[in-house]
């Protein structure tokens, strides 16, 4: 959950076949910087975000149930990764491993200082529960108070993790979301206002491209940043206002259209822990 102080960064097995120019390119920027990286083998797609547990301290890891309704149907449920079958897990989760009784996805979980902010997808995934029992299990798990922004349903894997990035700070930095829809923005936008200095990034660019949430979903590691690049004419002025933003920080830019045409970037086919 803080991904600036990881030692370590792991991938999909399936990312090098599936993504051949982002993992070559990350993998070398990688090894530039010398971060450690690794894969995660008898894995089911690249996602591992997703699926993979989220660590709450240096010793300590949450293990939720991974079932997400947009992977229900036959075809999709055979690409949902059994973490307990991936090689060699006991050795990289070392520590407590908590058990969630929630369907979660970890795409949708960004640590914020002494908070995490979620969206409302959690709520509908586990009808079950009541919304006060299932706030009451996140708090627990995760230790931190829960802060609910409401999911946009025409975006089915209602992620937080692509709408938001903490940056230090109490600071959050948001994608630019108005420009697909005004209305949430400004509802998802109210909320975090109330918590956090909000930054919004925005292009200047004479037609929107429908890609250009993406560049929120960068990864962070130590004090370095992988930034996607799609080959549009936002990725100089996303590199641009990062940079500015987050000076102390070395910004690498990333090709990563072959994740985001797939619905995800680079946070999404990352696993750091530390």
């Amino acid at each position: 959950m803080t991904d600036s102080i990881s030692r370590a960064v792991f991938f999909s097995d399936l990312l090098p076949q599936k993504c051949p120019i982002l993992y070559k390119s990350i993998a070398n920027e990688l090894g530039k910087e010398n971060i450690h990286y690794g894969l995660l083998k008898n894995t089911k797609d690249i996602w591992c975000r997703d699926y993979m547990p989220i660590q709450t301290d240096s010793n300590r890891f949450v293990l939720y149930k991974y079932q997400p309704d947009y992977l229900q149907t036959p075809y999709y449920k055979r690409t949902i990764t059994d973490v307990k079958a991936i090689e060699s897990i006991e050795t990289i989760l070392h520590g407590q491993v908590v058990e969630l009784d929630l369907v979660l996805d970890g795409g949708n979980v960004v640590k914020c200082g002494n908070k995490v902010v979620m969206t409302e997808k959690v709520y509908y995934e586990n009808k079950d529960k009541s919304r006060i029992q299932i706030r009451s299990l996140l708090e627990k798990a995760f230790q931190l108070d829960i802060i609910f922004i409401p999911w946009d349903k025409e975006e089915i894997l209602g992620h937080s993790d692509g709408v938001i990035h903490y940056i230090g700070d109490n600071r959050i930095l948001i994608t630019n979301y108005y420009d697909y829809d005004i209305d949430y923005y400004n509802q998802f936008k109210g909320i975090l206002d109330k918590y956090f200095e909000v930054i919004t990034l925005s292009y200047n660019v004479k037609q929107k491209h429908q890609r250009s949430w993406a560049y929120i979903n960068f990864l962070t590691m130590g004090n370095v940043l992988f930034v996607p690049q799609l080959g549009i004419p936002e990725d100089k002025q996303a590199l641009h206002q990062i940079s500015n933003i987050l000076p102390n920080f070395k910004v690498i830019g990333v090709p990563a259209l072959e994740a985001v045409r797939r619905g995800g970037a680079l946070n999404c086919i990352s696993w750091d822990v530390n």
